[in-house]
């Protein structure tokens, strides 16, 4: 079991203290010894400078505040985003600046369209706010990556000159961070690139690249001279290349201080990996650390409906790595923070050389829904650039943004709701320091898998099944419940396939296991048909020139060595392998192949797999169709008598032409058996779904649910038979026969009608509602009106009539009641007077006539009235209920007084 242990604050004074963060100050209670109570749960981070930098990356918020987006605190209410941002721990803010993002007539490419002049209108109001700025030149009109380092529109005529690249680096950069400095913005630090791992600015190759560093770093020390300089690249989990950088940037002399890294847990592998290649750096050349750009999902939904970049290109392992949700956030932020403080003092100086953390774009939430189908919202993206990128960036960046354009593709990384309204993940930075906790409130059990093969047990398949589980909670105190399995249901496994099956906590919390349960490989009797194994090389009988067994890693299909081939002239070559003792009967051989011709282009018939038995010969073609594009060869092979078959791959090529062919096998063919009808248990099963579950007892609902759940098992199988389907009808069947009724205690009778005239009848379908209660607190359902009876007489008028409702199947439950009753207007069709021709006619107290102006249907009143003004006025009365109920429904027919 985990649980948050308290962060202790020892102080000599029970005062608040002052945090002095690198963005100015804010306050924690030095007093207290508990974390701040919260909505998420995060564990302070023991031995945490008070400077370091909880960051954010907020470029695009000037467009969406344009575009008509404001931003809330957790009550709702709005509020300048950079103050939001300092209530909530950040202490620094990070912003990108572009050459020139704009077209010839000043349209914006997007993404906050943020040049030089929009970054410094953000930059002021960041400082105004109490935060520090970090200027992030891209030295490019528009987004710079590691696949895009477009030179500028400005600088195209010297593209690829590394020497006039870096004057005109130096230049801008010296004249943007001089207007900075006027302007009176606190810029700490200063980005000479943006994920320059292998360009920058049109420049390629580290002689190029250390010159335009350099540059730009002498343009900041010239003109911030207390700001660090940030050097910024990404794929940390790549083995080596960090190391190889930050000794490039040693041996070009560049002079930098802070080795800054993207982490996205989606693609750049665990934090250990990045602290342990950050620490290196810092170590080895004695410079600061941090990582410049990490997030996580809080929501798979995508809010403007123009897809995001999690989850369509993340694979579903990388999404288990936190949760979606404000707490899955926190938890990321905090892993990520953490990572970093490990780093620690490497150049003996006293201070941590892990710097901090900047989150990527918290706040670019949507500016409207509908995709590109909202005329509206593409006009809105267009005109303020609220989107990744507008239709006007193909001018520039056709082969991405000119395919792509459209709208916000992290709306659900944002530590923003759709709306604007922080997450509860938004002060996590504040919350590192502090330590936060929330209510001991479940949230999940993560669900349990198990793998088998179709020769496994069925026994053995459930000695994997779990007796404990782990439940989540939002405080972060993960509980241990012991879990029972609906483990009877596995009984039906048939065959391959994948299998649900739940479980319930004695907590009661619902849990699945999924049983994965997979076909075992039919024997291959091609000796090492992958090429992996040396020794069995000698297996095959290679002639011809250009092919060999040879290790192709990164281009086999399977494992690391195949049959390679290639020659500088025209070739030929086959490889040859004889399998004896095969049982007479009906094979299937196979083999894949990739390569190409010299130009790359496809060859569809220059290499082939055949197999010979009984001096016949049967083949299909391994075609080449670029690189690992592997295609697939598919021969039938009939053994006879003899048991004998050889297989052969050849080849006859073009000069030049490349690839290889690997994973050859030939197994026994094997029929797929034809699985016979469900139609009738799918039948069985609706119908059990149809059943109301309020009526009935839960022991015997339990056992309907497991006939169902072996129904699921079943069905989930590849290999079950008709007589397993009757079986499983059967189940069902005698469960839903077996139903249990629950007993009802009492009676609950609303009227929707409470006054009637002499002679009127109750209708029950619409005149009451009656609820069965069941005791002990189980519940209630509505009845229908064939279970229950009435019992009244409207005969006479009377001031008060006398109803009683009682349950068809238990005569001793009643519920009586009071309606009031009135005399009929003859011709009459409603409750009384009200002048409107649906209640009859006013009576004349005098006369004993109706008054013919207020009632359109009553001309007079029939029955015993009295001229003495003892007309009947009882209409309007309210009805007396003197009984008290709650439900359920039973099969009964209703009895009409």
């Amino acid at each position: 079991m985990r649980r948050n242990t308290a962060l202790t604050r020892i102080m000599a004074s029970g005062v608040a203290a002052i945090m002095l963060c690198a963005g100015g100050a804010f306050t924690v209670n030095a007093a207290e010894e508990e974390p701040v109570k919260a909505d998420v749960s995060v564990k302070a981070i023991q031995g945490l400078s008070d400077d370091f930098i909880g960051g954010m990356d907020v470029s695009s918020m000037l467009s969406l505040e344009e575009s008509g987006v404001t931003f809330k605190n957790a009550n709702g209410e709005v509020e300048d985003l950079f103050t939001l941002l300092k209530e909530s721990g950040v202490n620094y803010v990070r912003l990108r600046v572009w050459n020139d993002p704009f077209t010839a007539d000043g349209q914006g490419y997007g993404g906050g369209n943020v040049n030089a002049d929009r970054a410094l209108t953000m930059a002021k109001r960041a400082t105004a706010a109490g935060l520090k700025v970090l200027v992030d030149f891209h030295y490019s009109d528009f987004w710079a990556d590691p696949s895009k380092q477009q030179v500028p529109k400005a600088w195209k005529s010297f593209e690829g000159d590394a020497d006039k690249t870096a004057d005109t680096v130096y230049d801008y950069t010296k004249q943007t961070l001089t207007t900075f400095k006027q302007a009176g913005v606190d810029v700490g630090m200063v980005q000479v690139g943006n994920e320059t791992t292998a360009k920058i600015a049109g420049i390629s190759g580290w002689d190029g690249m250390s010159k335009v560093f350099s540059a730009g770093s002498k343009a900041i020390r010239e003109v911030l001279p207390e700001a660090k300089v940030v050097i910024h690249f990404t794929n940390p989990e790549k083995a080596g290349t960090y190391a190889t950088y930050a000794k490039q940037l040693s041996n070009h002399n560049v002079d930098y201080d802070v080795f800054a890294s993207s982490y996205y847990p989606f693609w750049h592998g665990t934090t250990e990996n990045l602290a342990s290649v950050l620490k290196n750096v810092a170590s080895t050349y004695k410079k600061d650390v941090m990582v410049a750009e990490t997030s996580w999902a809080y929501t798979l939904d995508d809010g403007d409906d123009d897809s995001n970049t999690v989850p369509s290109k993340v694979t579903a392992d990388n999404l288990k790595k936190y949760d979606i949700s404000p707490q899955g956030q926190a938890d990321e932020i905090r892993a990520v923070a953490a990572a970093v403080n490990n780093i620690g003092d490497n150049d003996g100086d006293g201070e941590n050389d892990g710097l901090g953390v900047f989150y990527w774009e918290p706040a670019w939430v949507p500016v409207g829904t509908g995709g590109k189908d909202n005329a509206e919202l593409v006009d809105t993206w267009n005109k303020y650039g609220g989107g990744w990128a507008t239709e006007a960036a193909g001018e520039y960046d056709p082969n991405d943004a000119g395919l792509y354009w459209g709208g916000s593709g992290v709306d659900n990384q944002a530590l923003f709701d759709f709306d604007g309204k922080a997450l509860a993940s938004l002060p996590t930075f504040k919350y590192i320091h502090t330590g936060a906790v929330t209510d001991h409130v479940f949230t999940k059990i993560d669900p349990v898998e198990i793998t088998a093969t179709d020769s496994d047990s069925i026994d053995a398949i459930k000695a994997q099944l779990p007796s404990e589980v782990t439940a989540h909670y939002q405080d972060g105190v993960d509980e241990t419940e012991t879990v029972t399995w609906q483990s009877a249901a596995l009984d039906w496994i048939r065959g391959a396939g994948t299998y649900t099956i739940t479980g319930t906590t004695n907590a009661g919390h619902d849990v699945t296991v999924t049983v994965t349960v997979t076909a075992t490989p039919a024997k291959d009797y091609v000796t090492d048909g992958s090429f992996e194994n040396a020794e069995n090389d000698k297996n095959w009988t290679i002639a011809g020139t250009g092919a060999s067994i040879t290790e192709d890693s990164g281009n086999a299909a399977d494992g690391k060595r195949a049959l390679k081939f290639w020659a500088s002239d025209a070739y030929s070559f086959s490889a040859t392998q004889t399998i004896t003792g095969l049982e007479p009967g009906e094979y299937v051989l196979t083999a894949m192949s990739q390569g190409a011709a010299a130009d790359n282009a496809a060859i569809t018939d220059g290499v082939a797999l055949s197999a010979t038995t009984g001096g016949k010969t049967t083949s299909d073609a391994l075609e080449l169709n670029g690189w690992v594009k592997f295609d697939t060869a598919t021969v039938p092979v009939t053994v006879g008598a003899d048991g004998t078959a050889t297989i052969t791959i050849t080849g006859n090529l073009p000069a030049d032409a490349w690839g290889n062919v690997d994973k050859v096998s030939l197994v026994k063919k094997t029929e797929t058996p034809v699985k016979p009808s469900t139609e009738n248990l799918d039948k069985a099963v609706a119908e059990a779904g149809k059943i109301n579950r309020d009526e009935y007892t839960n022991e015997s609902l339990a056992k309907l649910d497991q006939a169902l759940a072996a129904a699921d098992v079943l069905l989930a199988g590849s290999t079950y038979t008709e007589q397993d389907v009757n079986d499983v009808i059967k189940l069902v069947a005698d469960a839903i026969a077996g139903l249990a009724q629950k007993e009802v205690s009492s009676l609950t009778v609303t009227p929707s009608k409470t006054t009637y005239q002499v002679g009127d009848a109750i209708d029950a379908d619409h005149d009451l509602k009656v609820v069965g209660n069941y005791s002990a607190g189980m519940g209630n359902v509505t009845l229908s009106a064939d279970q229950f009876t009435l019992d009244y007489d409207f005969s006479a008028p009377a001031d008060a009539a006398k109803v009683t409702v009682t349950l068809k199947s238990n005569p001793n439950v009643t519920e009586t009641y009071t309606v009031a009753v009135t005399a009929r207007a003859e011709g009459g069709s409603g409750n009384g007077s009200d002048g409107a021709g649906n209640g009859g006619a006013t009576i004349n107290p005098d006369t004993g006539e109706g008054d013919k102006t207020n009632g359109a249907n009553g001309d007079k009143i029939t029955g015993v009235l009295s001229n003495t003004g003892s007309a009947v006025t009882a209409v309007g009365l309210a009805v007396v209920v003197l009984g008290v109920a709650g439900g359920v429904s039973l099969a009964l027919r209703r009895k009409r007084s």
